[in-house]
């Protein structure tokens, strides 16, 4: 009877986190050369390569994680310490990929550098100016766009391909409050960010903001997108998910409270699925997401310390960074 007394105030309390699953295991992927730790700040699922994207801070490498047999590719040459250094001090902590090349910031050198996976060296590269956050790829029009926070900046480059590659600065936003992550949708030409309790849409041509609305934070943190049901995602420092329908002039679908302090935040399209890590609580929740964008949570498990980025990749995996070990963990999405 005390028991089930209990049950009912927790579930008065949240409902959704009452009912949650802790079915999700972890495995450890250790970094090679991260035992003293490793600041993360970024992952990237490339369907194109069909590998998880790891920069690996201060290591001074970008290991490339297959999710099918887990091999595990590096490229390095990027700045590097010896010591655990945080992801914006030194080293690379964002990257993205597109026509043979993967896109990365290199803290250490302030500078934007492509990298040419046939010979897995910087083919080209230009000065920042500033330390940068996110760096995302942008086919259609071949730009790298790259954001850059302390500057209240996003800086657009130009990638001309070829025997002899080339980034060409070609545009300047000046973002007040922001800009906080960043999220590409291709199919409505546009791109998405923070900007302090705001979302805003960028048209991807004009570069230009054409849209900014509430984006109901205290604290902004990371975007996902479900491009092809038109959901943004946005997660808030605080403890929250907030769901925003695209094709209805970003009307707020719904929301629901989550573990405090979470940041990237990611989506997976095949199961309806949205991660959220709460670097504070040290866990990882999974929401499930209804076809009219209504959250649920779904299941929890504990994560690491100071887990702030996650991905999922193609085969249900969800990546989830654990920094103090210079590891990821791995989990398997079968809830």
């Amino acid at each position: 009877m005390i028991l089930f007394l209990i049950l009912m105030f927790v579930g008065m309390i949240n409902p959704a986190f009452a009912q949650a699953s802790n079915s999700l295991q972890s495995t450890d992927v250790p970094i090679p050369g991260g035992e003293s730790g490793i600041g993360f700040d970024d992952l990237v699922f490339s369907s194109e390569l069909h590998k998880v994207l790891v920069p690996a801070g201060h290591t001074g490498k970008i290991y490339l994680i297959d999710p099918v047999s887990f091999a595990m590719t590096n490229i390095g040459g990027f700045s590097s310490s010896a010591a655990f250094q945080k992801g914006r001090d030194i080293g690379i902590s964002s990257a993205d990929e597109g026509e043979g090349f993967i896109f990365t910031v290199d803290h250490g050198r302030h500078e934007l550098e492509a990298v040419d996976l046939k010979s897995g060296i910087v083919a080209a590269s230009i000065d920042l100016a500033g330390d940068a956050d996110y760096v995302r790829y942008v086919k259609e029009d071949h730009e790298v766009w790259v954001t850059l926070p302390h500057n209240k900046q996003i800086k657009i480059f130009k990638f001309l391909g070829g025997d002899h590659p080339v980034l060409k600065a070609i545009a300047l936003m000046m973002v007040t409050d922001g800009p906080e992550s960043l999220v590409i949708d291709h199919l409505r030409g546009r791109a998405y960010t923070n900007l302090g309790h705001d979302a805003a849409a960028i048209d991807l041509g004009s570069h230009a903001i054409v849209a900014r609305w509430p984006n109901e934070c205290t604290k902004s943190r990371g975007d996902a997108l479900d491009e092809q049901k038109g959901f943004l995602f946005v997660s808030c420092g605080e403890g929250k998910a907030v769901v925003f329908d695209l094709n209805q002039g970003y009307k707020e679908i719904s929301n629901l409270s989550t573990d405090p302090a979470p940041d990237v935040i990611s989506y997976n399209t095949k199961l309806s699925h949205l991660y959220f890590t709460s670097s504070k609580n040290a866990t990882l929740s999974v929401l499930g997401v209804s076809p009219q964008g209504k959250l649920s949570l779904l299941g929890q498990a504990p994560a690491g310390k100071r887990a702030h980025c996650v991905v999922s990749d193609d085969q249900n995996n969800i990546w989830v960074c654990d920094p103090p070990h210079g590891q990821l963990l791995r989990y398997k999405d079968s809830l």
